[in-house]
């Protein structure tokens, strides 16, 4: 698919032909669609971040865009073998990391990462959009988008504050939507 070079367009028009470069409708229709949203790992991520993601995706997915959640949760193993081979900066030795509970990254259906071929404001619409989001829902999302340059993640959003959660005996959180 051919990019078209947006570097001299008014930044109006910068959006809108991002998402037309993103959209696939026939795609969202298809049962491929349908199961990666259960792709996935869920268990144990703290409900915000699983109404979070689903939101989300549902808003990319009423713009035509079929997005899904490629990492939720990680394993200790998942995440020292992110590390290892450089997708992520978070030790699991301390027993955090973003992915434990509180994290989504969150992928194209079709284009995956988006980086080949590079759609120019392409990860700018998806940030919008997940910050919006997180507005609704009265959350506060760190976006990977807004990372220094070294650590750049645009697909990944987080709960602010994660680090400072802590899980119950029972599995859940003591935490509440008040706290965030």
């Amino acid at each position: 698919m051919m990019v078209p070079d947006l570097t001299n367009v008014d930044p109006a028009t910068k959006f809108p032909r991002a998402i037309a470069a993103m959209q696939n409708a026939g795609f969202l229709k298809s049962a491929r669609y349908t199961e990666q949203q259960h792709r996935a790992n869920r268990e144990g991520a703290h409900p915000f971040i699983l109404e979070f993601a689903d939101k989300t995706v549902k808003r990319l997915g009423m713009l035509g865009i079929p997005f899904f959640p490629h990492c939720i949760v990680r394993t200790e193993e998942e995440q020292r073998q992110a590390v290892q081979s450089g997708v992520s900066w978070d030790s699991p030795d301390d027993g955090l990391w973003p992915h434990r509970f509180g994290a989504v990254d969150l992928i194209h259906g079709v284009l995956g990462w988006m980086d080949k071929p590079a759609i120019p404001y392409a990860w700018d619409v998806v940030g919008h959009v997940g910050k919006q989001v997180a507005i609704s829902m009265g959350l506060k999302i760190v976006w990977g988008g807004d990372f220094p340059p070294r650590k750049y993640d645009p697909a990944h959003f987080e709960m602010a504050g994660w680090r400072n959660w802590r899980k119950n005996a029972d599995g859940t959180f003591a935490l509440n939507r008040s706290d965030l």
